[in-house]
């Protein structure tokens, strides 16, 4: 297995790492058409996915490494939370792999997501106008760091135009509430959802034998928190139940491989921004003044920063009225 990754042809998407004998994480390449990250397990005689990037490219090339790498088709596709960058290439999979998710990433997905997927291609030219003042903003950025990442947002956001118009999307065909297993001839996995905290509803996909969990971006290595569509202290008591499963190995949303020390950095950083939020507005000071704490100084996602008080400040003042 070990030899058919060290020959396997490469993807410009995303770097493969084996994380164990037939599971390998698909590591996100900045500024490319992939995003987040995705995992592909073997099961022994079928082949499961977990998320499926950005762009149909990137997409292609997972499903090609799945293939490759197991010598089996995909026969499942785990979608790990309503987010473009993790079932935007689902397309790539069906119909001969089931898509699976939690009913209510489904129920989104039929709703809000395939809406917004309908008025980008019926409307796409606002898209293109805010790329181009973006290219504005990084021109004028003097942080290098920050401008880096913004070249590689816009970098993401232009691939994805291309990618658009060919974009057909797919929803998932089998959804559960709690849990479920899948039972391969080499390994079962645990699909299991805690509700919603990074988004209305995650799940994350748990290989017991292995003690490793693939998390979606409940957990991200050195990148900021994506906190727009979340609610922090769910988010806390998910990952409070997951450090009871003792897990050795994490292959989170974004970032390299991890392990319950970066989980224990996600908890610290909601924490932080609570904090951070409830202080300022007791002082009644601007959320505009926060600077980024010196933990998180060189991390990833820079520019969430200030959406994550935002978002965290609106959910403060509004459970407060």
């Amino acid at each position: 297995m070990k030899n058919r990754m060290d020959t396997f042809k490469g993807s410009k998407h995303f770097r493969l790492n084996q994380v164990a004998e037939g599971i390998f994480a698909a590591i996100s390449v900045p500024g490319t058409g992939s995003l987040g990250n995705a995992t592909i397990i073997d099961l022994g005689n079928s082949t499961l996915v977990v998320d499926t990037f950005t762009t149909i490219q990137a997409a292609e090339d997972l499903q090609a490494a799945a293939i490759y790498l197991t010598g089996n088709p995909v026969s499942y596709v785990i979608n790990t939370h309503w987010h473009s960058d993790h079932t935007s290439g689902n397309q790539l999979f069906t119909p001969k792999a089931q898509i699976i998710s939690t009913s209510i990433t489904r129920e989104i997905m039929a709703a809000f997501g395939k809406n917004r997927v309908m008025q980008q291609l019926s409307n796409p030219e606002p898209i293109y106008q805010a790329i181009d003042d973006f290219e504005v903003k990084i021109q004028q950025e003097t942080n290098e760091k920050l401008k880096k990442e913004m070249q590689w947002e816009n970098a993401s956001d232009r691939e994805y135009m291309k990618t658009l118009p060919n974009l057909i999307y797919s929803l998932p065909t089998i959804t559960f509430d709690q849990q479920m297993s899948i039972h391969g001839s080499e390994r079962t996995v645990q699909l299991i959802t805690y509700g919603g905290g990074h988004t209305q509803s995650d799940a994350f996909v748990y290989i017991p034998e292995e003690k490793t969990a693939v998390m979606g971006d409940l957990v991200l290595s050195k990148h900021h928190p994506v906190m727009i569509n979340a609610n922090p202290q769910e988010w806390l008591t998910i990952l409070e139940r997951v450090e009871l499963l003792g897990l050795e190995t994490i292959i989170p949303g974004h970032g390299e491989i991890c392990s319950m020390k970066e989980l224990h950095e996600v908890k610290g950083y909601i924490n932080d921004i609570l904090t951070l939020v409830t202080e300022s507005i007791q002082s009644k000071k601007s959320i505009d003044d926060i600077l980024v704490p010196k933990a998180y100084q060189d991390w990833y996602f820079t520019t969430y920063f200030k959406t994550n008080l935002k978002k965290t400040y609106d959910l403060i003042t509004k459970s407060a009225d």
